[in-house]
């Protein structure tokens, strides 16, 4: 028997584990859980999301077809079944926006701009910003799998399972068997569970005996991370964190981190094949891109089947609790290079698939130049002369649509209010 098996069976009332009390009650803004999956390397939205055959600017990929799924168009390609098979099965439930901003043709500062609308590298994420606001309701609010992730000031949110299973061998004590340097045996669990309970409590009286703001900050953050450690170890019967790189080995843990209460906001990555290049592709645009969006794509029906299949804290299933966010750092240039490649481009598009949004639609587009359209932020319509379509204003709409107030983290824009539902 797994440990995936044991959380349906008797043996978790056996164990008597102290997992949180999560009492059903109506999903509201608060409630929502939310699942982000980053594609890094920079992604050719022209081959799937932006149909731009009749624009002369852009060199569509020879055999790709125009198709439609409901409200949907998008770009079909008889080496991409996943991606139509995934339109047809969950267009009533998603969204595609197009054209949107990154402001820059860097990957360090795409990848910083794209997920948290900020250049510094100080600022946190919007999964982290998000999973902070209810950081008290869950033992791991932010749970990062894969892809980059940035914390800024609120790294007591956040953890990173490792590439190589770190975190679970930390949690089984598994970890002091990979160092070289030899080290004792380690203790019986009776007498682990006597040294942790001391040192909870000595972390809550230093934070009790605070004398001065920030010695209180300081030690109520210890505090609360020893509290949550705790806690965490027992979660180590009822899951497996090891999910790999594989996108369909994160889901798997995604889900159940969600089910559980573990986590509010996942992280997910899809790096990509290729010498560490991922979506990158320089050269040979075509292929690679084809090649990677039909891995995506076959990965992201196995999260949604989980997500389906998976009973939800107040809803039938954990989908209709769950927004589901996949994007990429930036886009490909309109036109092949010299070598067949697409080399960066500062305007992308964000696919989201759950409740919360308004769905069967797709936002934005692209103009002659390949630029994105201005548009009208309240409607989410094109309006010339209107808003620059920012990922800074997507990222806002994510923090409104979780019940964040945007207005705390970002700056010089206003949400896309007319991708909420």
């Amino acid at each position: 028997m797994n440990r995936r098996t044991f959380l349906g069976s008797s043996a978790l009332a056996t164990a008597g584990l102290a997992l949180p009390s999560r009492p059903a009650r109506a999903a509201s803004g608060a409630d929502l859980k939310f699942l982000f999956v980053f594609n890094t390397g920079g992604w050719d939205p022209t081959r799937v999301f932006a149909p731009e055959f009749s624009n002369r600017n852009v060199d569509m990929e020879p055999g790709a077809e125009p198709a439609t799924a409901g409200n949907l168009r998008y770009v079909a390609h008889a080496d991409r079944p996943s991606v139509g098979a995934f339109f047809r099965q969950n267009y009533a439930r998603m969204l595609v926006i197009n054209g949107v901003q990154v402001r820059s043709i860097a990957h360090e500062i795409c990848t910083m701009i794209a997920l948290s609308g900020d250049t510094s590298g100080f600022a946190p994420d919007w999964a982290t910003i998000i999973a902070h606001a209810g950081s008290s309701q869950n033992t791991l609010p932010h749970l990062v799998l894969g892809g980059p992730s940035l914390t800024g000031a609120l790294g007591t949110s956040v953890a990173r399972t490792g590439i190589s299973g770190q975190l679970e061998g930390l949690l089984s004590g598994q970890i002091l068997d990979r160092s070289d340097i030899r080290l004792p045996g380690r203790l019986p669990r009776q007498a682990e569970d006597v040294v942790d309970r001391y040192l909870q409590r000595r972390a809550g009286a230093r934070a009790a005996a605070s004398r001065s703001q920030g010695d209180a900050a300081l030690s109520g953050a210890y505090a609360d991370a020893m509290d949550k450690a705790l806690g965490l170890k027992d979660y180590r019967y009822v899951m497996d964190f090891t999910g790999g790189q594989g996108l369909a080995n994160q889901a798997a843990v995604a889900v159940d981190a969600l089910s559980l209460g573990l986590s509010r906001c996942v992280s997910l990555g899809f790096p990509g094949a290729g010498a560490g290049l991922g979506w990158d592709t320089h050269a040979n645009n075509d292929e690679d891109q084809s090649t990677l969006f039909e891995a995506l794509f076959s990965g992201l029906s196995q999260l949604m089947a989980l997500l389906d299949a998976t009973p939800g804290e107040s809803s039938p299933s954990l989908a209709d609790e769950t927004v589901v966010v996949v994007l990429s750092e930036m886009g490909r240039t309109p036109q092949l290079n010299a070598t067949l490649g697409k080399d960066h481009w500062p305007y992308t598009s964000v696919m989201m698939l759950g409740p919360g949004l308004t769905t069967n639609r797709v936002i934005g587009g692209f103009d002659e130049r390949y630029y994105g359209l201005e548009m009208d932020l309240a409607s989410a319509e094109p309006q010339p002369g209107g808003h620059v379509l920012s990922v800074e204003s997507v990222g806002a709409a994510l923090l409104a649509l979780a019940d964040v107030d945007p207005a705390e983290w970002v700056s010089g824009t206003g949400p896309l209010d007319g991708m909420l539902g």
